[in-house]
């Protein structure tokens, strides 16, 4: 194995255990809010800390970065996602309303739902993104993730193939799923989604010079 080859382990080790020690703590502090006040907070602070290692920050103190986002983003976080969790509940009703109907009238609805269900995905997959990235009021992070989400719908798609195959391959083996299972996901998503703010920023740019 010449030095190269080498270096690329090792590399790809360290990635390895950044990605299964925030996972973990993503874990451990999502539990010790007993999922009802941990795992939003939890949450955003993993993606807090993916931001900084996409950015190139990547010797940032793991523990004392997560930590401080956890805390500082408690309440905010959780108000966050409960509403965006309520727009899951509600979507979730209608299917369940919907299955009592029949004809052209079940089609047309389960259509609409359908798409309804589409652009609630895209405010998801953007949502934990946009919040971390932009210094914005909460009301203002579901309309930028709506609005750039619904520019750039294909992202949604690649966003949610990635979470269903990493989903089904850490569930199936556990040993994974204790290490990677939200931390891989982040990464990813947080990936697409960083691409899709510089893309944004740049377009915005453009525009303000060609005014």
């Amino acid at each position: 194995m010449n030095i190269s080859d080498t270096s690329f382990v090792y590399k790809i080790s360290v990635w390895i255990m950044r990605l299964s020690v925030l996972n973990l703590l993503w874990i451990f502090f999502s539990v010790a809010g007993l999922g009802v006040i941990g795992l939003f907070p939890a949450t955003v602070a993993m993606f807090t800390v993916v931001r900084k290692w996409i950015r190139g920050e990547t010797e940032i103190p793991l523990w004392r970065t997560f930590f401080a986002s956890f805390k500082s983003n408690l309440w905010k976080a959780n108000v966050l996602g409960y509403i965006v969790s309520l727009g899951g509940v509600l979507l979730y009703m209608d299917y369940i309303f919907i299955q009592n109907m029949s004809g052209n009238l079940y089609l047309i609805s389960l259509l609409l739902l359908f798409m309804i269900t589409f652009y609630y995905a895209m405010i998801l997959f953007f949502i934990f993104p946009v919040y971390v990235h932009y210094d914005i009021k909460l009301m203002e992070c579901l309309k930028y993730a709506f609005i750039i989400g619904a520019s750039y719908p294909l992202r949604t798609l690649y966003m949610a193939f990635t979470i269903f195959v990493i989903y089904y391959v850490t569930a199936s083996f556990p040993i994974l799923f204790c290490f990677f299972s939200g931390s891989a996901g982040c990464w990813l998503v947080m990936r697409f989604a960083y691409v899709v703010f510089e893309q944004t920023q740049a377009k915005h740019r453009k525009e303000l010079k060609t005014a």
